[in-house]
């Protein structure tokens, strides 16, 4: 499975990319630290997954997932600090496959991201 993770902060998302590298089935195909480049490298390394945060600079994952609706192929998965129900309503609206807690374990992301398939 190929991965994309955009998110802003680069600690979190440098632990998540380590954290895929170690699951034998995923693929880190590329990384980005805002909306604008998360798409670029959508478009460009064309994943399985486009792993994003909701909160970016230029683009947040929202609209990031909107704007991969209309390609399609790619499944989304919003990574959130916290989830409401308002979040929930708009990312389901923009075609988001599911969303994840921040507060998982980067293992327990990678396990739910091999239960996509």
């Amino acid at each position: 499975m190929r991965i994309v993770i955009a998110d802003d902060h680069e600690t979190y998302r440098r632990g998540l990319a380590r954290a895929i590298r170690r699951f034998g089935t995923l693929d880190l195909v590329g990384e980005a630290a805002d909306g604008a480049q998360a798409l670029k490298v959508i478009r460009e390394a064309s994943p399985d997954v486009a792993l994003l945060d909701v909160r970016m600079p230029e683009l947040d994952g929202l609209e990031v997932a909107r704007r991969l609706s209309e390609l399609g192929g790619v499944i989304v998965v919003l990574l959130t600090g916290s989830n409401t129900d308002e979040l929930t309503a708009a990312a389901e609206a923009a075609g988001v496959h599911t969303l994840l807690s921040k507060d998982l374990s980067r293992d327990d992301i990678c396990r739910r991201l091999l239960a996509l398939r």
